[in-house]
C-alpha cells in the first residue's frame, strides 16, 4: 500500500485563494455570519455541548471517564487546547475548522468538474443544521471533515489514506464507520486487497487506548454494552421524520437544487459518478431512522436533525451541481446574475431567521444562579450536581474534583458532608441512573433544604447534608 505524501490543493490546477473573489466572498459570508452569532452567543448548543467542552477542558483531570462511550476520542482532543483558553475561542476554533471543510468541500467540487465550485461552500455553510453546529465544540463537525476529506482523498487517488480516515470517523461518530464500510465494498469490488485491512485501523486505535487508559482489556467491550442498553428518555419518532424535515435540516433551497441535481446526474448519466455521495447520504438518513424511529425501538437516539450535519459537505455538493447545471441553461446575463442573488439571499435568510446565537434557556438559568450562590456561600463544601452547567460556573472537572463531583450513591459516601443542587431534569435522568429519589433525600434526617427555585412545574433545590450522623433537622 501506498501512503503517497498527502498534498491538500491539487497539483493540476493549485488554487490562489486571491484571484478567486467568489470563493473569497462565499468563505467570507460563511466566516462573518459565524463570527457575528459567536460574539453574540451567552450560552452553549442546547443539547451535549457544555458537557463535552467541560470535558475537553479537563480532559486529564477526567482521563478515566473519557474511556466511557459516550466520549468520542477526536472530538475530545481536538478541542483540549482551545478549551482552555475558553468557550469563546473554542466556538472560534470550531468555525475555522468548519471554514477548511467548505474549502475542501469546493476542492470536491472543483474536482467533480461542478462549472461553479464556489456555491458548494454557500449551499454547505448556511444550512441550518451544519451552520449551528459550525461553532460548537460537538462530535458532528469533526465527523463531516473526516469523511469529507476522506472523498477528497479518494477522487485523487489517494486511496491508503482515504480508507485510513474513513475508519478514522468512528472516533467522531461512531454510525459514520458506514462510511469506511461504503469504501470497503467499493475496493472490495475493485480487488484493492491491500487497502482493505486500514479499514479496522479506527476501531482498533479507540480499543486500544481504552486499554492503556483503563488498564482492562473488557473496558470498550462493557462500555459498549451498557451504553447500547439506554432506553429513550423521550419517544422516538416516526420513520418518516428525516425525510420529512429535509428542509429543515439541509435549508430550502439546498433541498431544490439538490433534487434538480440529481435528476441532471441521472440524466447525464453521471450517477455511478456520484455513486458514494448518494451512498453516504442515504446511508445516512436510513441508519438514523432506525436508531431514531419509535417503532424500532433499537437504540436510545430520539431522532436529533443535528446528525445531518456530517452529511451536510455531500449534500451541498450536489446542490452546487444542480444549481451549476440551471444556471449555465439560462443565456441572458442579467437572468442570471438575478437568479443567483435570489438564491444567495435566500440561502442566508433562511439560515440567519431559523439559527439564534446561543442563549441561556430557561430552564439552565436557575442552575447557573444557584451555582453562584453556592460556590460564594459554601467555598469549603463540594458540590454535587450532575448537570454540566453547574461545573462550568464552577471551573471544575466535570469528572470531579476538589470543589464539585458528579451526584450518585458513591460520592454521597464519598462527601459525608456536601451541597446537593438538585436538578430535575438532570438529577436521576436515562444517562446518569443514580436511582436516587427526591422523596428518599427529603427523607434522610441529615439532609436539609437551604435554598429552592421554581420554574413552571419544576423544583430546584440546594441540599445540605451532614453525613456524620449528626440530622440536621
Amino acid at each position: 500500500m501506498n501512503f503517497q505524501k498527502f498534498q491538500f490543493p491539487d497539483d493540476r490546477k493549485r488554487i490562489n485563494l486571491l484571484k478567486n473573489p467568489l470563493l473569497v466572498f462565499s468563505l467570507a459570508v460563511v466566516s462573518v455570519v459565524g463570527s457575528v452569532w459567536i460574539i453574540k452567543s451567552d450560552g452553549f448548543y442546547y443539547i451535549d455541548e457544555c458537557a463535552h467542552y467541560m470535558y475537553c477542558r479537563f480532559v486529564l483531570e477526567a482521563l478515566p471517564i473519557t474511556v466511557e462511550t459516550w466520549h468520542r476520542p477526536i472530538p475530545q482532543w481536538l478541542f483540549a487546547l482551545p478549551a482552555q483558553l475558553g468557550h469563546t475561542f473554542t466556538m472560534f476554533f470550531a468555525l475555522l475548522f468548519a471554514i477548511i471543510l467548505l474549502y475542501i468541500t469546493y476542492r470536491i467540487a472543483v474536482l467533480k468538474g461542478i462549472r461553479h465550485p464556489e456555491w458548494a461552500v454557500l449551499f454547505t455553510g448556511l444550512q441550518p443544521v451544519f451552520f449551528d453546529l459550525s461553532y460548537a465544540c460537538m462530535t458532528e463537525l469533526p465527523s463531516a471533515f473526516i469523511i469529507t476529506l476522506s472523498y477528497l482523498c479518494y477522487i485523487k487517488e489517494k486511496h491508503a489514506w482515504s480508507m485510513v480516515l474513513a475508519s478514522c470517523a468512528i472516533m467522531c461518530r461512531t454510525e459514520m464507520f458506514l462510511f469506511a464500510g461504503i469504501l470497503f465494498i467499493v475496493y472490495l469490488r475493485r480487488k484493492e486487497w491491500k487497502i482493505l485491512p486500514l479499514v479496522f485501523l479506527g476501531p482498533l486505535i479507540w480499543i486500544a487506548s481504552t486499554i492503556i487508559i483503563s488498564g482492562d482489556v473488557k473496558t470498550f467491550f462493557s462500555e459498549w454494552s451498557r451504553f447500547s442498553s439506554l432506553s429513550k428518555f423521550v419517544p422516538g419518532v416516526s420513520v418518516t421524520h428525516y425525510i420529512e424535515n429535509l428542509h429543515h435540516s439541509f435549508g430550502y433551497a439546498q433541498l431544490v437544487f439538490f433534487a434538480a441535481g440529481v435528476l441532471l446526474i441521472a440524466k447525464s448519466k453521471r450517477s455511478a459518478e456520484f455513486g458514494i455521495i448518494f451512498a453516504a447520504i442515504a446511508a445516512t438518513i436510513i441508519i438514523h431512522t432506525f436508531a431514531g424511529a419509535e417503532i424500532f425501538n433499537w437504540t436510545a437516539s430520539i431522532g436529533e436533525l443535528r446528525y445531518m450535519a456530517v452529511i451536510g459537505p455531500f449534500f451541498g455538493i450536489i446542490s452546487a451541481f444542480g444549481f451549476s447545471e440551471i444556471i449555465e441553461k439560462i443565456r441572458r446575463g442579467n437572468l442570471k446574475l438575478a437568479l443567483s442573488v435570489v438564491v444567495f439571499l435566500a440561502l442566508v435568510f433562511n439560515c440567519t431567521l431559523t439559527n439564534q446565537p446561543r442563549r441561556w434557556p430557561n430552564y439552565e438559568r436557575p442552575i447557573i444562579e444557584l451555582t453562584k450562590k453556592i460556590k460564594a456561600g459554601y467555598p469549603d463544601l463540594v458540590l454535587l450536581c450532575n448537570n454540566s452547567i453547574a461545573a462550568y460556573v464552577m471551573d471544575a472537572p466535570p469528572s470531579g474534583g476538589k470543589l464539585f463531583a458528579p451526584f450518585n450513591k458513591k460520592t454521597l459516601k464519598k462527601y459525608p458532608e456536601c451541597i446537593i443542587l438538585w436538578d430535575p431534569y438532570n438529577a436521576n435522568s436515562v444517562f446518569t441512573q443514580t436511582e436516587i429519589t427526591l422523596n428518599h433525600m427529603l427523607q434522610d434526617t441529615t439532609i436539609k433544604i437551604i435554598d429552592e427555585y421554581r420554574y413552571w412545574g419544576a423544583e430546584y433545590l440546594v441540599l445540605y447534608r451532614n453525613g456524620y450522623g449528626t440530622p440536621v433537622r
